[in-house]
């Protein structure tokens, strides 16, 4: 079952305070995306992140990878 299913079945089974506080919290998410984002300075420069990623030995690219089947 996808997330989103996963989300809908769970919403059906809410009551309505439950329903009003996902309310709330959607109105807040909504809020927030549509602030202007600021950019933030990096405390590393490009070169110093390069190398600090070259010299780990595990694969940042599967832990993403499997994060994200966790969530579906």
């Amino acid at each position: 079952m996808k997330i989103r299913e996963k989300i809908y079945e769970e919403i059906k089974n809410m009551s309505l305070g439950e329903l009003s506080l996902l309310y709330d919290q959607i109105k807040l998410m909504v809020k927030i995306r549509q602030k202007p984002k600021k950019r933030l300075s990096s405390r590393y420069s490009i070169e110093e992140i390069q190398e600090m990623t070259m010299s780990s030995k595990s694969s940042w690219a599967e832990e993403v990878y499997l994060e994200r089947e966790e969530r579906l």
